[in-house]
C-alpha cells in the first residue's frame, strides 16, 4: 500500500508500488484495514462500497492515468477489477492501455443499450467535480447518485479526477519540481520546500489578514462594494435589455442568523488570524498541483519523453510528431466522439455538460479540444457551471467559439449570492468555524491564485461574471443564463448556501432548478 504516487503515462508499465500493491491481495480486507488504522492513528477507515457502477465511472490518478474505481486495498489479482475494499488515503491501481480499452468499451456497451431516450435523442450527463475531493468521495458520490440522474432521463457519467488536499500537497512537497515529476528525486528538497512555505506563511501574513479582514467587513448588510455596485447596475441594464436571461438572488438572511454570525467571528478570530496564513501558503502550492493535474487528465508527462510507451508507438507508426493526447479523459474523449459518429451521429444524441468549482477548468478544456471532431460538432446542448473556478477568461475563450457552432447549446451559470459567498464557513458545529470565512472562490481570488487582471478572477461569483457579460458576443447572448441564490440560513432548503453544497445536496441534474426564473424549491435539494 503506497499514498499520492501513480505511473507518469496510461501507456507506461507499472511501477513498483502496483507490484507491492498486488502482492498484498492476500490479506484479508479487514487485516488490511486494521493494518492501516493503526498506522494512520485516524478516525476513518476502511469503507465498502458494495456495487461501485463502473459503467457510470471514469477516474484517473494525480498523472491524468486511468484507475479502477472497484477498489485499493485487498484487491483480486490482475486482470481482474480489484473490487477490494477503499481507503481516502490509499491510491487506486492504475490500468493499463489494453484494460483501459475493455473497460471503455463495457462502458459504452451500457452507454448504447441504457442512455434514455428523449424526443428522439439518447440523453447523457457528464458531471465533473471540483477539487478537494478525496478519490473515496467521488465514487460514493457517483453510486449515491447514479439511479436519481437515470430516474431523471439521463445515462450519467462521472468523471472523477485526483483532486484531495493531502494528495495534492505531497506532490508539490515530494515529487513535482518546475512543472516536472522527478520522483524519488526530488524528495531531497522536500524539507526547503516545506521552509519555503512556512517562510510565505511567515512573510504574508499581514497581507492575508488585511483581505481577511475585508472579506469579512463584506458581509456586512449595509456595506456595499463598489464591485457589487458595478455588477447591480449592470445587472439593471442587462434585465432592461432582456437578452441575456439574468436573475439576482435576495439576502434573505434575519437579524438572528447576522449576529450569531458576528458573535461567532469575533470568538473564533484568533483562530482565523492564525490558520489564514497557513492556507495562503499551503494552500497555494496544493492549488497550483490541482491545476496540473486538470491539464495532466489531457496529457500526460509520458507525451513529452521519447522513452514513454505512448511516444515509442507513435515513432513506430509515424514519428514522435505525431503522439496523440495521453492523458485518460483524452482517450475517453475520442472514444465518445467515435461511438457518436458510429451510432446516428451528434443528432441522435444529446449531451449535458455540469461542472462544480475546478471541473469547470477541466470542462473548459474538454469543449475546447472536443468540442467538434471530423464528424461534425458534438452535441453537449445544454452545458452548466457551478460557481466555476475557471477565470472569466478563460470561460470566454473557451465557450464562445463552441457556442458559435453548435447553435442547440445554452449556457448556465450559477453562482451563490454574493454576502453567502463571503460569509461561506466550514462549521461542523453551527456558528463554530474555526478556519477564515470565505468560499472557494473567494480564497483563490485573494489567496491562492494571483489574478493580473479582473478578467483572470473565478467566473462563479457573480460580482466578478456580470462585469465581464458585455464580453458576450451579441448573437450568443440570448443562449446565456445567470443565476444567482438566495442567501440566508432560512433559504437551506432551497437554495445552496455553500460552495460545496452545489455537488451536494444541490440536485445539479435537474434542468428546472438552473433556470433564472423558477423560483427556489425544495426538490432542488435532496433530502427534502
Amino acid at each position: 500500500m503506497m499514498i499520492g504516487r501513480e505511473g507518469d503515462s496510461v501507456t507506461k508499465k507499472p511501477r513498483q508500488f502496483e507490484e507491492k500493491h498486488n502482492a498484498s491481495a492476500s490479506y484479508s480486507i479487514p487485516a488490511a484495514c486494521g493494518i492501516i488504522l493503526l498506522w494512520l492513528a485516524v478516525f476513518t477507515g476502511c469503507s465498502s462500497i458494495p456495487q461501485v457502477p463502473t459503467e457510470h465511472i471514469v477516474m484517473f490518478s494525480g498523472r491524468g492515468n486511468p484507475v479502477d474505481p472497484t477498489g485499493n486495498i485487498g484487491c483480486a489479482d490482475e486482470p481482474a477489477p480489484c473490487n477490494g475494499s477503499h481507503f481516502w488515503l490509499t491510491t487506486y491501481p492504475e490500468m493499463k492501455r489494453d484494460r483501459y480499452d475493455d473497460y471503455l468499451s463495457n462502458l459504452f456497451e451500457a452507454m448504447k443499450h441504457d442512455a434514455p431516450v428523449v424526443n428522439g435523442k439518447k440523453r447523457l450527463l457528464i458531471f465533473i467535480h471540483g477539487g478537494l475531493n478525496t478519490q473515496v468521495g467521488t465514487i460514493e458520490r457517483a453510486t449515491d447518485l447514479h439511479k436519481s440522474i437515470e430516474a431523471a432521463g439521463y445515462f450519467p457519467i462521472f468523471v472523477n479526477w485526483q483532486s484531495s488536499l493531502v494528495s495534492s500537497y505531497l506532490d508539490h512537497l515530494l515529487y513535482i519540481r518546475k512543472g516536472q515529476d522527478m520522483g524519488v528525486l526530488g524528495v531531497p528538497l522536500a524539507p526547503f520546500y516545506l521552509l519555503a512555505d512556512v517562510a510565505r506563511s511567515v512573510a504574508r501574513a499581514p497581507v492575508v489578514w488585511s483581505f481577511q479582514f475585508w472579506n469579512n467587513i463584506r458581509s456586512i448588510p449595509f456595506i456595499t462594494t463598489q464591485s457589487e455596485t458595478d455588477a447591480t447596475r449592470i445587472a439593471a441594464d442587462i434585465k432592461r435589455e432582456g437578452i441575456i436571461d439574468l436573475v439576482e438572488g435576495d439576502d434573505k438572511r434575519d437579524t438572528t442568523e447576522m449576529i450569531l454570525s458576528g458573535f461567532s467571528w469575533l470568538v473564533t478570530a484568533p483562530t482565523k488570524l492564525l490558520t489564514a496564513p497557513f492556507i495562503d501558503a499551503f494552500g497555494k502550492s496544493a492549488w497550483d498541483i490541482m491545476l496540473r493535474r486538470t491539464d495532466l487528465l489531457y496529457h500526460t508527462d509520458g507525451e513529452f519523453s521519447t522513452e514513454s510507451d505512448v511516444a515509442k508507438q507513435a515513432h513506430v507508426e509515424k514519428g514522435y510528431q505525431h503522439v496523440q493526447a495521453d492523458g485518460g479523459l483524452s482517450v475517453f474523449m475520442r472514444r465518445l466522439q467515435d461511438e457518436i459518429a458510429r451510432n446516428g451521429g451528434a443528432n441522435a444524441w444529446d449531451i449535458t455538460l455540469v461542472g462544480h468549482s475546478m471541473g469547470t477548468i477541466v470542462l473548459n478544456r474538454l469543449i475546447h479540444d472536443f468540442g467538434t471532431s471530423p464528424s461534425g460538432t458534438m452535441p453537449f446542448n445544454r452545458i452548466a457551471y457551478m460557481a466555476a473556478a475557471a477565470t472569466v477568461k478563460d470561460y470566454e475563450d473557451s465557450i464562445f467559439p463552441y457556442l458559435a457552432k453548435n447553435r442547440d447549446a445554452q449556457f448556465y451559470h450559477l453562482t451563490l449570492h454574493t454576502r453567502a459567498e463571503v460569509r461561506d464557513r466550514w462549521e461542523p458545529i453551527p456558528y463554530v468555524d474555526l478556519p477564515p470565512r470565505g468560499s472557494l472562490l473567494v480564497w483563490v481570488d485573494e489567496f491562492l491564485a494571483n489574478p493580473g487582471t479582473l478578467h483572470d478572477r473565478t467566473a462563479g461569483r457573480v460580482t466578478n461574471l456580470t462585469v465581464a457579460l458585455h464580453n458576450t458576443p451579441e448573437e450568443l447572448r440570448h443562449r446565456i443564463h445567470v443565476k444567482e441564490f438566495n442567501a440566508g440560513a432560512n433559504m437551506q432548503d432551497t437554495d445552496p448556501q455553500g460552495h460545496g453544497q452545489f455537488s451536494s445536496p444541490f440536485t445539479f441534474w435537474k434542468q428546472e432548478c438552473w433556470q433564472p426564473k423558477n423560483p427556489s424549491s425544495s426538490s432542488c435539494i435532496t433530502g427534502h
